[in-house]
């Protein structure tokens, strides 16, 4: 029920040793249930203290207890270095899936009595465990001490228990209901680290327009744009910041001349229908 895109970017180009140095994230505001929706769920979050950005998809609930977790984590690590900060990722994931399966499915379903479980459910229990796959759809951004960009995705695969997987090449990754428009977008554009942060942004706000074509996508844009010293955060109703290399306002303007342009000029042209004064005077003798 939305779209979350993440693409690495670059302010200078070859051979700067600093590459990429930047981040973009952008979302969309749709947030449905079976029996509501609404357009103001905002999904970007942004932890300054710690140099972290993060987009949100699925259960939003559960990617707030996740966030709140790496947060913590990433103000104990020794040094901000992949390493370490993929460790306190992960383990944030874990602690937060672990506390939801105990009350989702240990405590209501097999603990008999306070701490009492049969031993004869304890197969039952590695099974479930292993098989439990709740909405968790995340893309976190933060820093290399280096000053490099790093982006993570917070998801689990198909015959992968792996949930975080670091996506430095080719430097983007989209997550939503939308994710397959704007993914097949991203690659048409040939979008890679090495690009500049105007460019990166465009190609990313084009993959969120046709990601926008999902029913559970809408048109609302917010964007994050960070650097390793400072971030910047766009909005419909805040489309510019100063500092900021580019602005929503500029992105909108740039669409009409670069974003896919409608055929419907080689397809079959309306036919004129005669007025009812053109009918009368044909009709008179």
């Amino acid at each position: 029920m939305t779209i979350g895109i993440g693409v690495l970017c670059s302010s200078k180009p070859r051979p700067h040793p600093i590459r990429p140095d930047g981040l973009i994230l952008i979302a969309d505001t749709m947030g449905s249930t079976n029996t509501d929706s609404t357009s103001e769920l905002h999904k970007l979050a942004v932890e300054r203290e710690e140099n972290l950005f993060m987009a949100c998809a699925g259960d939003i609930a559960l990617c707030q207890d996740v966030g709140s977790l790496i947060k913590e984590n990433l103000g104990t690590i020794p040094k901000r270095t992949h390493g370490h900060i993929w460790e306190a990722i992960n383990k944030a994931v874990h602690d937060a899936l672990m506390a939801r399966f105990q009350w989702d499915v240990l405590r209501p379903k097999y603990v008999f009595a306070p701490g009492t479980i049969f031993d004869s459910e304890k197969e039952n229990i590695t099974n479930e465990w292993q098989a439990y796959h709740p909405s968790l759809e995340m893309l976190v951004g933060t820093f290399h001490e280096t000053g490099i960009a790093l982006l993570y995705l917070v998801r689990r695969y198909e015959e992968d228990y792996a949930w975080v997987h670091l996506c430095q090449y080719p430097g983007h990754m989209v997550i939503g209901s939308g994710a397959y428009n704007a993914e097949f977008w991203l690659k048409f554009r040939g979008q890679q680290l090495g690009r500049a942060p105007k460019q990166s942004a465009y190609h990313a706000y084009e993959a969120k327009v046709m990601a926008a074509n999902a029913p559970t996508v809408n048109n609302n844009t917010e964007i994050v744009m960070a650097f390793a010293d400072r971030y910047y955060v766009l909005t419909d109703e805040r489309p510019e910041q100063k500092g900021c290399p580019f602005s929503l306002t500029e992105l909108t303007a740039l669409y009409p001349k670069y974003g896919p342009q409608n055929t419907h000029g080689l397809g079959h042209q309306p036919v004129a229908v005669p007025s009812s004064s053109q009918k009368l005077r044909r009709a008179k003798p």
